[in-house]
């Protein structure tokens, strides 16, 4: 692969900055290769630059494949800074619907429950006085038959909890 083929291949996923320096003294050069992604994946990793300094002949001969490692490595973390993107946002939302069943949860818990009828066996010995058996649902003109369900007493005070009878 030639060096404007790799160039062109980095440069599809950042827009890149090129800069070159030569040192006449020591006949070395220095090549920046600067990226700027397109998407902020949020790594700053991905805006490293890459510099390499070495003479005009060293260049020529590895600068393409530095140039080949330096986009696979740059590609790899993009791939790592997408995928740890991609489990946080699972977590988010995992997290979120955990806590949407919580709640939920704890409504259910604080809101009473619509009164219920008595099954037939809990029902007060009043019924057997009409004539209707644990099979008779209060049909056929018996009092309090096709009205509202029976409701239970309330229970009898403690002994200690009724009021005390200061008059008599």
């Amino acid at each position: 692969m030639t060096m404007f083929s790799e160039l062109y291949r980095l440069a599809l996923g950042a827009t890149l900055t090129l800069t070159i320096s030569a040192d006449d003294k020591t006949g070395r050069m220095t090549v920046n290769v600067i990226p700027k992604p397109r998407q902020d994946a949020g790594e700053p990793a991905l805006s490293t630059p890459l510099v390499l300094t070495a003479t005009p002949e060293e260049f020529d001969a590895e600068f393409v494949g530095v140039l080949t490692g330096y986009r696979a490595s740059h590609a790899s973390l993009a791939e790592q800074a997408l995928a740890t993107q991609e489990l946080l946002d699972a977590a988010k939302s995992a997290s979120a619907k955990k806590a949407t069943g919580a709640v939920a949860k704890a409504q259910a818990k604080t809101t009473p429950a619509p009164a219920a009828a008595k099954p037939a066996s809990a029902r007060s010995g009043d019924d057997d006085d009409e004539g209707g058996g644990p099979d008779d649902e209060g049909g056929g003109g018996s009092a309090g038959g096709a009205a509202a369900a029976p409701v239970a007493p309330a229970p009898a005070p403690a002994e200690d909890d009724r009021e005390p009878q200061l008059f008599g």
